[in-house]
């Protein structure tokens, strides 16, 4: 399966410092009265892609997240079980995935397929695919954004996310529009359903010529010390894409790994 990347928008807490809050509110007139991190960070990453290319009102938009709004998860679970409150309304609006969405449609004014959507493991991935399944039959293209906050408690993320101690956890906020059509893209993501096995991938890795970039749960192929990111393929992706530069992508989950190629389009 191939889709061609015609334009990208990111955000990295610890390569910029921004109050993403304030700049919504600054440089883009938004109003951030009964919102929060995450769909601060969802509207500003969006907002960015649109700062760089057209988005039309057909264009399909498709959110994922490793582990979505824990911050809010987190904010309830201590209003009703530590403090034996009640859930606030607009907590309770925010934590549906699809609350993000619409925020976003609305500004990108979107009148197309809206999906918030959420896998145990390669999200990132299953997202992709979903996207390639649609535009398929629709024609259209896709707005797709990858949302990962860091906890305000990173020892409840390191846990529930099954990562080591010393890890340092960032936010990163990278949206990407994709088309099956190759005019003026800026990169082609290739990629497949397969899973594969560690010896395949070690046969993979002989025969590529392309850079190859690991995941940090690649742990039985030395993956590099990095900041962890749970949908890390879309940040490498923007990156690939920034630097002019191709690559292979490692991912892996409880031993059974994927991979998406990214290669560069000198336009």
């Amino acid at each position: 399966m191939k889709l061609y990347i015609k334009a990208i928008s990111s955000y990295r807490s610890d390569k910029e410092e921004i109050n993403i809050k304030q700049e919504l509110k600054k440089s883009y007139k938004i109003d951030v009265r009964r919102k929060d991190d995450f769909i601060y960070a969802g509207l500003y990453g969006a907002l960015r892609l649109r700062d760089t290319i057209e988005i039309k009102r057909e264009n399909e938009l498709y959110l994922t997240s490793g582990y979505g709004n824990i911050n809010i998860l987190s904010k309830i679970y201590d209003d009703v079980e530590e403090n034996k409150g009640t859930i606030k309304l607009f907590d309770f609006i925010n934590m549906l995935g699809n609350t993000t969405s619409f925020y976003i449609a609305t500004e990108l004014g979107i009148k197309a397929k809206s999906i918030f959507q959420i896998s145990d493991n390669f999200t990132y991935f299953n997202t992709l695919v979903s996207v390639y399944a649609s535009l398929c039959k629709t024609k259209n293209e896709a707005i797709v954004g990858a949302l990962d906050i860091a906890s305000e408690n990173e020892e409840v993320l390191k846990r529930v996310a099954g990562i080591e101690e010393q890890s340092s956890i960032t936010t990163s906020v990278m949206f990407q529009k994709f088309s099956l059509d190759a005019t003026d893209a800026l990169c082609e993501v290739e990629f497949d359903t397969k899973f594969y096995t560690l010896e395949e991938i070690q046969k993979l890795l002989k025969e590529t010529t392309l850079k190859t970039v690991f995941s940090t749960r690649c742990k039985e192929l030395d993956a590099p010390k990095r900041a962890y990111i749970e949908t890390d393929a879309s940040s490498v992706i923007n990156e690939s894409i920034t630097n002019k530069e191709s690559c292979l992508y490692v991912e892996c989950y409880e031993k059974r790994y994927k991979i998406i190629q990214v290669l560069n389009i000198e336009n």
